[in-house]
C-alpha cells in the first residue's frame, strides 16, 4: 500500500514478529532468558530461530535443539510479540512437506519457558503479557470450536468481538496495542467506529501520542465523517475526454468509488478483482467510478494503465496527484482505497480488497 508519507506498515508477518513501538524516547534494555524443552525427536539437532526487535533493529537469533532442549538470551526494549521457528529433520521434511513448526508468543523481561512434545502444543509461560496472550488464545480457540466452520463470517465476527472485549478489559496491555494495530484499517473502523473510539480513549496517553495512536485517531475521524451509513460527499471531476462527471449522477445504482494511480503497484494488482466484480454485476445496477491520483506529467501513464488493465468504467482525475480534490474530500491517506455507495447515496462499505468486494456485492445484489 502506498501512502503520502511513503511509510510501510508491516503487521503480523509470517516469518517475523511485529511489535508496537509506543514512543521514540530511549528506554532501558530488558534482559530475557528463553528456555525450551521439546521432546519430539523431529527437532533433535535442528535449528531454533527466534525473531524479535531489540529496540533498534529486527534480530534473528539461532541455536540448536540438543537432547530436547535449547536456550536463547538477549535484550528487548519492552514486552513484545515475537516469532519462533524450530526446524524438522530431513526425513520429516520429505514426509510432511513442511520445514518445521512456528509459533508466536510474548517475550518479556526475565525467564520464559517453552515445554511440551512439539512447538504447537507446548505450554509457554513467562511475563504478564504472555499470560494475557495465552488467555486470549484460549478464548479464540473456544470461539473456533463452538462456532465451527459452517458460517465463516459469523465466526470471524465472534473472534473480532472477543478481541474487542479483551482490549476493553486490558487497556494497558501490549497485547491490546497489537490487536488495535491489527484492526487499524478503514473498513473495520467504518463498521466499529464508536467502539474503537471508546476503546482507544482508555489506552494510555503514551500510546495515544505514538504513531500508531495517531494513525488510529485519523481512522476514527475518517469513519465519523465517511463511515458506513454516512452520505457520500458529492464532487465533480473531468474524465479522460475532459467531460465533467458528477458522483451524484450515479444515484439509483451501487457505485464503487475507487481511488488509485498508474504508479501504484498494489492498485494495479487490485484492478483485476474490481474488473471481475464489474463484469459479474454490471447488469445488476452496479458500476465503478475510478479517481486517479496521477499528476499532469503522468497523464500518458494514466491513460496507458487504463488501456493495459482493460478498465471499461468511467475514469476521472484533476491530475494533481495527492492534492486531488476528491481524494482530499474523502481524506484518502493511502491507495488503493474505495467506498461502496448504495443507490440512495449512502456508504455501505469501505476499503474492500480482493474477494471482499465480490462477497459484499453478492450479499447486496
Amino acid at each position: 500500500m502506498f501512502t503520502m508519507s511513503k511509510l510501510i506498515y508491516i503487521r503480523f508477518l509470517t516469518f517475523c514478529c511485529s511489535c508496537v513501538l509506543l514512543v521514540g524516547s530511549a528506554m532501558a534494555q530488558q534482559a530475557f532468558n528463553l528456555k525450551g524443552a521439546v521432546s519430539s525427536p523431529l527437532f533433535e539437532n535442528n535449528t531454533v530461530l527466534l525473531s524479535y526487535h531489540d529496540g533498534k533493529s529486527l534480530r534473528y537469533d539461532t541455536t540448536r535443539v540438543r537432547e530436547g532442549k535449547f536456550e536463547l538470551k538477549g535484550n528487548i526494549q519492552k514486552p513484545m510479540k515475537v516469532f519462533i521457528f524450530i526446524g524438522y529433520s530431513k526425513e520429516q521434511i520429505e514426509l510432511s512437506k513442511k520445514k518445521g513448526e512456528n509459533r508466536q508468543f510474548y517475550l518479556c523481561e526475565g525467564n520464559t519457558t517453552i515445554s511440551g512434545v512439539d512447538l504447537q502444543s507446548a505450554r509457554i509461560t513467562g511475563g504478564r503479557e504472555q499470560e494475557e496472550f495465552a488467555r486470549l488464545q484460549k478464548t479464540l480457540e473456544k470461539v473456533k470450536i463452538t462456532g465451527g466452520l459452517a458460517n465463516t463470517d459469523q465466526m470471524v465476527g465472534k473472534r473480532n468481538q472477543a478481541c474487542l472485549d479483551f482490549m476493553r478489559s486490558n487497556p494497558n496491555s501490549a497485547v491490546s496495542f497489537d490487536l488495535m494495530n491489527g484492526f487499524a484499517n478503514p473498513n473495520f473502523f467504518a463498521e466499529h467506529v464508536k467502539e474503537m473510539e471508546m476503546i482507544s480513549r482508555t489506552f494510555p496517553k503514551e500510546w495515544q501520542d505514538s504513531k500508531d495512536g495517531k494513525r488510529v485517531s485519523g481512522l476514527i475521524a475518517g469513519a465519523l465523517k465517511l463511515g458506513i451509513g454516512k452520505m457520500a460527499i458529492n464532487f465533480t471531476m473531468n474524465d479522460v475526454e475532459g467531460k465533467p462527471v458528477n458522483l451524484s449522477d450515479y444515484r439509483g445504482q451501487y457505485v464503487l468509488l475507487d481511488f488509485w494511480a498508474s504508479w501504484c503497484v498494489p492498485c494495479r494488482a487490485e484492478n483485476p478483482h474490481v474488473l471481475s466484480a464489474y463484469e459479474k454485476f454490471k447488469d445488476r445496477k452496479f458500476t465503478v467510478l475510478s479517481v486517479s491520483l496521477d499528476k499532469e506529467s503522468a497523464k500518458k501513464d494514466w491513460l496507458a494503465a487504463i488501456a493495459n488493465d482493460k478498465l471499461p468504467w468511467k475514469q476521472v482525475s484533476d491530475l494533481k496527484g495527492w492534492d486531488n480534490v476528491a481524494a482530499r474530500t474523502y481524506d484518502v491517506q493511502s491507495i488503493p482505497m474505495n467506498y461502496l455507495i448504495d443507490p440512495q447515496g449512502k456508504i455501505v462499505a469501505v476499503g474492500l480488497r480482493g474477494e471482499n468486494l465480490m462477497k459484499q456485492l453478492e450479499k447486496l445484489l
